[in-house]
């Protein structure tokens, strides 16, 4: 996270150093979530078997893309800072960290434990623009031998900086991570799927679909007529007593992971069915409403966060005549807020449901970007330049301030509580394959980061004097959808 944001605070001047114009800095920013989409499903599926392997490339790729980023001014060249851009997203890890989160907590910590990988992201998108201030400050021209002309300045120093950390990353994993032997949250999720089934004495025999051989129930009484064998093999139904499923789940408990990924709980057999179903047909099998429904909210509040925050180096510049620096500072006292208030979710998330308590999170981010539409420039005599100052109605840094950290804050608080809920609708059948609920948050997660980058950068050329308005009404707008699917579908959000 410290690695995305980094680059923010200096983008549009990045790209001014380049020859190019402002509003290509929400691409340089947008690349990297725009990569990482393509990236997240190899990762997913190279975490089906290892947690080690994919977040050592990742960290490889992420060293080599924030270098080549770096060295765009040295040959000054926008397509060498781009492709870095793009191989910096190729090494985005995500994915890994919120399946591993998913898979090895279990129900009750779930949303606690979520919380925690919020703040951890919260401080990274803090201390990448403090940082930024801070490199701001250098001004290094050497010649360096076999390398030739080095810069390291505000521009290039946040690409050789996070190349650098990321090299330490890859070290520190290499030598100290280790695989988990048993994968606990998968376990809980399947004993939840088959309790609930034997609570509701469900027997489905889907021939469709191997995957679901059977569910657990109690046994049948005898028919009337007294033929048990006839009811003990009919249609070949697996018949099983809550005996039996905890003693599966025991079984499932002392194996080892490979095991509970492919053979936990007999009613589910996700080996078989992949091998008869396209990947496509199974996917699409087994997501159910209340998965959609996180989906598509996922995916808007991503999108809000990026117009909120993405486009804070081109508006300020342009509005208030903000530097680095400043944008910087901006970015580091909302990172440093969420901390706080990540800590307040994962306490409040013992008592109050995740669907709860993200309405509650909507509702302040709804406030926050009202704040940042100004009305003044829907008027004809606007000024041509900046703002509008001394006009009630206009957005001036203050307010400009006040409304990002509402809405940066309610966002990213909003972030443990969706991922949690995610994670706990998702159907055991995809939680131990590919498409798992870490991969389904980060894909539609970063699709929304990378639609919101490009979304700025379009209307960054339609008109930058009203670039403010441009992005946030339409935020505006998407919060109120989010709000309202949530109250029409409050009933099925709940966990299985």
């Amino acid at each position: 996270m410290m690695g995305g944001y980094i680059v923010e605070p200096s983008s549009a001047y990045y790209v001014n150093a380049l020859g190019k114009n402002d509003a290509l800095a929400g691409m340089i920013i947008g690349l990297m979530p725009w990569a990482a989409l393509f990236s997240s499903v190899v990762y997913s599926f190279w975490s089906n078997k290892s947690y080690k392997q994919p977040i050592l490339f990742a960290g490889l790729m992420s060293m080599i893309g924030n270098f080549m980023y770096a060295s765009a001014l040295k040959y000054d060249s926008i397509e060498l800072c781009l492709v870095g851009r793009a191989i910096t997203g190729l090494g985005s890890p995500r994915i890994i960290n919120r399946r591993y989160i998913a898979d090895t907590t279990t129900f009750s910590i779930r949303t606690a434990a979520t919380a925690a990988f919020g703040m951890v992201t919260a401080l990274g998108a803090a201390l990448g623009p403090g940082t930024a201030i801070l490199l701001d400050y250098a001004h290094v021209d050497v010649d360096l031998p076999y390398y030739g002309k080095f810069y390291f300045n505000g521009m290039t120093g946040p690409g050789y900086l996070m190349s650098v950390l990321w090299f330490i990353y890859f070290i520190a994993i290499l030598f100290t991570f280790e695989d988990p032997t048993v994968r606990v949250g998968l376990v809980e999720l399947k004993k939840r799927e088959a309790d609930k089934a034997l609570s509701e004495g469900l027997l489905v025999d889907d021939t469709d679909d191997q995957s679901f051989v059977s569910t657990l129930t109690a046994p049948k009484q005898q028919q009337q007529n007294g033929d048990e064998k006839s009811n003990t093999t009919d249609d070949n139904k697996v018949i099983a007593s809550s005996d039996v499923i905890d003693s599966l789940n025991n079984d499932v408990l002392s194996r080892d992971d490979s095991t509970v990924a492919t053979a936990s709980l007999s009613f589910i057999d996700d080996s078989s069915s992949t091998s008869k179903l396209s990947a496509i047909r199974h996917c699409l099998k087994h997501i159910t409403p209340p998965v959609y429904l996180c989906m598509f909210l996922v995916f808007l509040k991503r999108l809000v966060l990026e117009c909120v925050m993405a486009s804070t180096s081109i508006v300020t510049k342009n509005r208030y005549g903000w530097t680095t620096k400043n944008v910087g500072l901006l970015h580091f006292i909302n990172g440093l807020l969420i901390v706080p208030l990540c800590i307040l979710s994962g306490y409040l998330s013992l008592s109050f449901e995740d669907r709860y308590m993200t309405l509650w999170c909507m509702s302040f981010t709804l406030v926050g970007v009202f704040l940042l539409i100004d009305f003044t420039d829907f008027m004809p005599d606007s000024e041509e330049v900046g703002y509008n100052a001394g006009a009630p109605l206009a957005v001036g840094p203050v307010r400009y301030i006040l409304g990002s950290m509402i809405a940066f804050g309610a966002v990213e608080v909003n972030e443990s509580f969706m991922a949690s809920l995610l994670s706990k609708v998702v159907p055991s059948a995809l939680a131990t394959g590919t498409l798992n609920s870490g991969l389904l948050l980060t894909l539609v997660g970063t699709g929304g980061r990378a639609v919101g980058d490009s979304f700025i950068t379009i209307m960054a050329y339609v008109n930058l004097r009203c670039l403010l308005n441009l992005v946030m009404v339409p935020a505006f707008f998407f919060v109120i959808a989010s709000i309202t699917i949530v109250k029409v579908n409050y009933d099925i959000l709940y966990e299985i």
